[in-house]
């Protein structure tokens, strides 16, 4: 009989045990993955309201891991943090073209692209710590400064200057993240203004 109890009761006991706690998981996940879904719908519907609703998407997608949730000011600040790295990645880029550079006409249109970036990084820098302290009042204007540093390094490579490391496009590139944190430090705001 005790042979008995054990080949049969004790199996019992421990799968009536662990298919509650295993079915707990399930839950656990199947939440996880609706709240991915509604992050997911968020994401979308904020890159429609960006200029170039594609490129938002092709931006956001591989970095949708990112985004915890649908709060409004947690999703700007993935957003600025995303364009912060690209414009150290371009920044990093354009140093890299100065040391290396033999044209001096080059050298110096590399440099002050660098700078601008290294300024836009700044600003953006500036808008994530805003964000995170309550003080929104200069956030938009931060974001054109920070926009118009972009166009500054664009005059640099105009039509019809030689441009062999095709900053141009980098800017192209930039610009959408630019459009991004604008169009979510927008949204953010707007829910501010209709909360007071």
């Amino acid at each position: 009989m005790s042979c008995f109890l054990q080949r049969v009761v004790i199996p019992l006991l421990i799968f009536t045990i662990a298919t509650p706690i295993s079915m707990g998981d399930f839950e656990e996940v199947s939440e996880s993955r609706i709240n991915d879904s509604e992050i997911s719908r968020y994401l979308r519907d904020l890159c429609s309201d960006t200029e170039k609703s594609k490129q938002c998407w092709k931006i956001i997608e591989p970095e949708i891991n990112r985004f915890t949730d649908t709060d409004i000011r947690n999703i700007a600040g993935v957003v600025i943090d995303l364009a912060i790295v690209k414009s150290r990645d371009i920044s990093d880029q354009l140093n890299q073209l100065y040391r290396d550079s033999g044209n001096d006409a080059l050298k110096e249109k590399y440099r002050s692209c660098s700078q601008n970036y290294y300024d836009a990084n700044s600003n953006l820098d500036f808008v994530r710590r805003s964000l995170n302290s309550g003080n929104f009042q200069e956030i938009t204007s931060v974001v054109d400064n920070a926009e118009e540093e972009l166009k500054s390094c664009k005059r640099e490579f105009g039509r019809e200057s030689f441009d062999p490391a095709h900053i141009r496009n980098r800017n192209k590139e930039f610009r959408n993240y630019v459009d991004i944190v604008r169009t979510a430090t927008n949204r953010f705001l707007r829910n501010i203004d209709r909360k007071a």
